[in-house]
């Protein structure tokens, strides 16, 4: 490392900008962050993003490759590759990271999930390397599988097994591990012992002040996320399912709002008490101050960012515990947590209609967003960037 700004190469499997769902957001926040402080940052992501006509605050090259298809990377099953990491192993983006090493020799890379850790031999020896773990992808598998019908939960509990092998080796290898809880450090340090593994919380930018929506509804209910992931589709059919008749009991004129990538692909199209907005470019006009944001979310690891985002907004959120699992701490810590249906729907209509619980749980959460501001997130990752270069020169 010479005498300038420090150097980040982060390498990641979709484009953080204009962030588009949880993990776009969680890498934007810590990228926009690092820029903020004066690190200089590249970025090498795979696909293309959508139109905007807002500039991105760092530099990103493209690669304009989608994923390997689930058919091609089947052979995959034959090697101690899983399935995930073998669609995002493509000569296009390989060629693209090592042309950024030569010309922009970067300190540290960083490597955005374990689908882009077979990189790790590549960059390795040249810089030093941080893997960062927005989940534990082996975890997040076992629990997918208990969603699925036979036989494909004999499927996923079998790429869970192989996850596991993968990612204790990829988290050995690497100088650094950026867990984005403790409780994924406590995973990833009992699955991969020799790993070096520290916290680095999620971070929230915040969008420019737009005025929310007045959303339809006494009361309305808002539910975003990226709905072309299978856990929160999942998590929607069971909202809808089994949450939302008793919910509508309770609170007749309640309606259901559904936003964000594949929202508008869940059905429901002549349920009056259910509104679909598709894509939003900016999720903070759906945060109306009367509402309550549901994350019904059944399996998962990692950080919900749509709490983050609730929290900086000033709406109350019900979450499951797989949901609130890293952030909330226990009931009533910046959310109301339901397990039955029943609960959820209940919580749902109490934060509704009880001015002084709403308000006690708003200021619970706005008491916590502030540990995850870009700049307090930005500070700690240069922090372990500096370490994983020490590592590396030992």
């Amino acid at each position: 490392m010479g005498g300038g700004p420090l150097r980040v190469l982060a390498v990641a499997s979709k484009p953080p900008f204009p962030p588009i769902g949880g993990g776009s957001l969680a890498l934007h926040g810590l990228l926009r962050g690092l820029s903020e402080a004066g690190v200089s940052v590249r970025v090498v992501a795979q696909g293309t993003p959508p139109t905007t006509g807002r500039p991105s605050p760092y530099s990103v090259r493209h690669v304009a490759r989608r994923p390997r298809s689930w058919a091609r990377v089947l052979p995959s099953l034959l090697t101690r590759r899983p399935l995930a990491v073998a669609r995002y192993r493509t000569a296009a983006l390989e060629r693209a990271v090592e042309e950024e090493m030569l010309r922009f020799t970067p300190d540290v890379v960083h490597l955005e999930q374990l689908h882009l850790a077979w990189l790790i031999p590549r960059t390795a020896g040249r810089s030093a390397v941080v893997l960062r773990q927005q989940n534990v992808e082996s975890l997040l598998l076992a629990r997918v599988a208990s969603l699925l019908p036979v036989p494909l939960r004999w499927a996923a509990r079998l790429e869970s097994h192989r996850s596991a092998r993968f990612e204790a080796a990829a988290c050995a290898s690497a100088d650094l591990v950026a867990a984005i809880t403790e409780s994924d450090a406590d995973v990833l340090r009992a699955l991969a012992p020799r790993a070096r593994v520290e916290v680095l919380p999620a971070p929230l930018a915040p969008e420019a002040h737009v005025a929310p929506l007045t959303l339809r509804g006494a009361p309305p209910f808002l539910c975003v996320g990226s709905f072309d992931w299978l856990p929160n589709r999942d998590g929607i059919r069971w909202l809808v399912g089994d949450v939302w008749p008793t919910l509508r009991r309770l609170a007749p004129h309640a309606v259901l709002h559904l936003a964000g990538p594949g929202s508008d692909t869940l059905g429901y199209e002549g349920d009056l008490s259910i509104e679909r907005h598709g894509r939003v470019e900016t999720a903070a006009s759906l945060y109306d101050p009367r509402a309550v944001v549901l994350v019904p979310l059944r399996a998962g690891s990692g950080v919900r960012m749509r709490i983050l985002e609730a929290w900086a907004t000033g709406v109350p959120v019900v979450a499951s515990a797989v949901a609130g699992e890293g952030l909330v701490t226990m009931d009533g810590d910046g959310a109301l947590l339901a397990s039955t249906a029943q609960e959820f729907a209940s919580a749902a209509v109490r934060l509704a209609g009880e001015p002084e619980l709403r308000r006690t749980i708003v200021e619970r959460g706005r008491a916590r967003v502030a540990d995850h501001s870009c700049a307090r997130v930005a500070e700690r990752a240069q922090a372990l960037y500096r370490r994983a270069i020490e590592i590396r020169c030992v």
